[in-house]
């Protein structure tokens, strides 16, 4: 199993583009106090991105997806939820595969079959 240091990377591309838009935010501010937590507003722009490169890496197999990410599949679903439109989230459950609807679709005619 990988220790948690094999995963640290140094600096990388993708931290210059933050430190630069982090340096250049401050630079636009001129001084003045920023408008929100600056964490909670650079997470909000970096999270939503990854979670859609990694979950098109994995052909939208949020389970796989998740452990690529090192979260919980649930905690997954919650950060979709809160990265979403309202009118996406209701398209969480239809995004598996077709033959999985398919045998998802039997299963539930099976079951209506059996409570007449």
């Amino acid at each position: 199993m990988k220790k948690e240091d094999d995963c640290l990377l140094g600096e990388n591309d993708v931290a210059k583009y933050v430190r630069k838009a982090v340096d250049d935010y401050f630079k636009d501010l001129d001084g003045e106090n920023p408008s929100c937590a600056v964490y909670d507003m650079v997470m909000n722009c970096v999270e939503k991105p990854l979670i859609e490169a990694v979950l098109q890496h994995a052909g939208g197999n949020q389970t796989r997806a998740a452990e690529l990410l090192g979260l919980n599949r649930n905690t997954l679903r919650k950060k979709i939820q809160q990265h979403s439109a309202p009118s996406e989230t209701s398209n969480l459950r239809t995004n598996t595969r077709p033959e999985r609807r398919a045998v998802q679709k039997a299963q539930l005619i099976k079951t209506n079959k059996k409570k007449n």
